[in-house]
């Protein structure tokens, strides 16, 4: 029994991890390299700041990039103009 419920925690922890590895990756902190547009999806939660899949860009390659992606999931994502480094909450 014990060896089960170390394998779950253990599965459950490696999860965990490689998930907040990936947040980590698209945090605006992290992601902003320049000032410039950048491809988001902003949350419905503030507090997590919004997720940014691509940047810096002109206005007219973010669109292009922005349309790259699926109908439903291109009309979630924003181009927003970022000049200087946002938050840990994003540019808002």
């Amino acid at each position: 029994m014990s060896k089960r419920v170390l394998a779950v925690l253990s599965l459950a922890m490696s999860f965990g991890l490689s998930l907040a590895a990936c947040e980590q990756q698209t945090s605006p902190s992290v992601a902003y390299t320049s000032p410039g547009w950048y491809l988001e999806r902003p949350r419905l939660i503030l507090a997590r700041g919004p997720e940014i899949f691509a940047g810096p860009f002109s206005y007219d390659q973010c669109e292009v990039e922005r349309l790259k992606f699926d109908p439903p999931t291109a009309q979630r994502l924003l181009c927003t103009r970022v000049l200087t480094k946002p938050g840990p909450f994003g540019p808002y």
